[in-house]
């Protein structure tokens, strides 16, 4: 039976009300399970192993998806439009302009045994902001306060839209005892508060979680220990992943493509769940002074000259659509509450060979003869892109070499201007309502290096995300302004909004998928689900 979109916001939104009442002291109903006494295990199809799992470095997605299990954070977000649940806080007052008061549970201990206090939290806040590697979602952090052991103050200087949030949404809360016990930094040994913690991982192959037995919040209705073990299989290839379903190696699928998804429709056995992916496709080009795409004609050639609606159909089936801005155009999915309705039929670079062509004269080639080199995630769609704008980019005379790395070097290099000229990207409204909150990740500039992470150095596009991000300035117009710069400018190029195809077995009845992207088996409804592997 396939589900909705909305069945599972519905969903998610009743979780939030529950998580948010246990927070807070409030009843709440106790973990539904798998409905008996069976030993419960769900195996998850990943594309790609997260590589570490450092918990104050840059961001990385992979890591994320799976992280959750084991570590915890102050708030989290499960439903953009509903906002902050709080998981290790209890809850929060904005005191002042600026100014945050945090208050947390005073019985959290990490898997250790380690009990975790206000001098924890702001270790990890400071460490994070000290890596100085986090500057789009802590860069407004001034300092952090300790006010007694289970109360901090936040000071967010300036007070900006969506900058708290992602404060307290973006930091894996440790033990800091723990953690400078580690010989790793947490890379392949972390310990977190969560209700799950790492059994076993074979990199590039596998990684299991089991149950906390002793999990701090067990018995505060957080009904987030519904299975036993969780076992994530590094499945790269689309159509294995299909045949893990088919022959029960697998229980769940991230990365099943949307011609393999067909065949899971109305099957006995199976369930599909289709979300709107919450991150637009796009092409990040390397905006470092000394590279060839420092020169924003040679950007708005490429952009030019790659036929979206081709990629769709080629890479998704058709399923999604061609984008015309940096957020999908659904707001009604409930992901973001500041989109533009006039971008919906707005397309700002039609696929039109000649005109690329003619930029690529102004820009100093016209016969072509540019060599540049496209980086992408190993990742069958994300190749299949990569050929495709090849294609495309050799009709302007563009030769382009394609460079594929597992998550971990990608992660890597994409930090490194002399290793790509462009690649393939996301941009999501960032873990808050506004979606401009996610573009100031790809756009702010780092006040270290004066660049933001397209290596770009741009004081008026700096200006105009700082007026849309502002308070006060926040706005229709605000907004329009910034969008309308950054698509003249092309320093990313956004060409596809798809949809994600979760792929189930039917005995995982509830699945639960936050903001569409992560599944939470722990925190999902089974119907005796076993397994003897």
């Amino acid at each position: 039976m396939k589900k909705t979109t909305k069945r599972v916001l519905a969903l998610l939104c009743a979780l939030v009300v529950c998580l948010s009442m246990a927070a807070c002291g409030g009843p709440a109903p106790a973990p539904s399970g798998n409905g008996s006494n069976d030993y419960t295990k769900v195996v998850i199809a990943g594309a790609s192993d997260p590589g570490n799992y450092l918990p104050f470095n840059a961001d990385n997605s992979v890591r994320d998806t799976y992280s959750v299990y084991f570590y915890e954070r102050l708030f989290r977000i499960f439903d953009a439009a509903d906002g902050l649940t709080p998981v290790l806080a209890t809850g929060y007052e904005r005191i002042e302009e600026g100014v945050y008061r945090v208050t947390i549970h005073d019985d959290i201990y990490d898997y250790a045994g380690e009990h975790v206090t206000a001098s924890d939290v702001a270790f990890c806040i400071n460490t994070i902001i000290k890596n100085g590697e986090r500057t789009n979602s802590m860069g407004e952090v001034q300092r952090f306060e300790v006010v007694d052991d289970y109360t901090v103050d936040i000071i967010i200087q300036p007070d900006l839209l969506g900058a708290f949030e992602k404060c307290v949404t973006s930091c894996d809360i440790v033990s800091q005892k723990t953690y400078e016990a580690s010989k790793t930094g947490f890379s392949s040994d972390p310990v977190g508060t969560g209700p799950y913690y790492i059994s076993e991982w074979l990199p590039g192959a596998s990684i299991t979680f089991l149950k906390n037995e002793n999990y701090w919040a067990k018995d505060k209705g957080f009904n987030n220990q519904n299975c036993d073990e969780i076992e994530v299989k590094f499945i790269a290839e689309p159509s294995q992943v299909a045949v893990e379903l088919e022959t029960g190696g697998v229980d769940f699928a991230y990365n099943v493509s949307s011609k393999d998804a067909d065949a899971f429709v109305d099957r006995e056995g199976f369930g599909i769940v289709d979300t709107v992916f919450v991150q637009v496709r796009c092409v990040g080009f390397n905006c470092d002074e000394s590279n060839v795409f420092s020169n924003p004609l040679l950007r708005q050639a490429v952009c030019y000259a790659i036929d979206p609606a081709a990629i769709l159909q080629g890479v998704y089936d058709g399923k999604g659509g061609v984008a015309t801005c940096l957020s999908v155009p659904e707001p009604e999915s409930g992901l973001v509450l500041d989109y533009v309705q006039s971008w919906k039929d707005e397309l700002p670079y039609p696929y039109d060979v000649e005109k690329a062509k003619e930029l690529m004269a102004e820009a100093g080639y016209p016969n072509g003869g540019l060599k540049v080199r496209l980086m992408a995630k190993d990742m069958h769609e994300y190749r299949s892109t990569s050929e495709i704008i090849q294609a495309y980019l050799a009709q302007i005379g563009i030769e382009v070499e394609i460079l594929c790395y597992e998550n971990a070097l990608y992660q890597t290099y994409r930090l490194d201007p002399t290793a790509f000229d462009l690649y393939l990207c996301q941009v999501a409204n960032s873990n808050t309502p506004y979606m401009i909150c996610g573009w100031k990740w790809n756009l702010n500039q780092n006040p270290t290096t004066g660049k933001n992470v397209l290596f770009q150095s741009d004081d008026k596009l700096q200006e105009l995300l700082d007026t849309a991000l502002d308070i006060d300035t926040h706005n229709d117009e605000s907004v329009a302004a910034l969008h309308d710069y950054i698509m003249e400018t092309a320093a990313l190029y956004p060409y596809n909004y798809t949809l994600n195809n979760f792929v189930h077995v039917d005995s995982i009845v509830e699945p639960v998928i936050a903001l569409g992207i992560t599944f939470y088996p722990n925190m999902s409804t089974f119907n005796n689900h076993a397994r003897n592997d």
